[in-house]
């Protein structure tokens, strides 16, 4: 299976309404769709104040995360 990697925009936006998740094979992938996704109209009247996404690399990139690897659980495993 291939690997899958994403970022939600919400993580790097701080808009908890907007649901969107972009997917793509590798992060450079992602990368670009959400520089297309902030270029479309409905991501410049959700944030006006995004005018050039090439200058949100990097906390875009810190977002990007690979299926399966994020992990949830963090409490040591529990004695018998």
């Amino acid at each position: 299976m291939p690997d899958v990697y994403y970022a939600r925009v919400s993580n790097f936006l701080s808009d908890s309404r907007d649901r969107t998740i972009v997917t793509g094979d590798n992060e450079e992938d992602v990368l670009n769709k959400v520089y297309d996704y902030l270029r479309s109209d409905e991501a410049r009247s959700r944030y006006p104040a995004v005018t050039d996404p090439t200058e949100l690399e990097n906390n875009i990139r810190r977002c990007i995360f690979k299926k399966g690897t994020k992990v949830f659980a963090t409490r040591a495993p529990q004695e018998h």
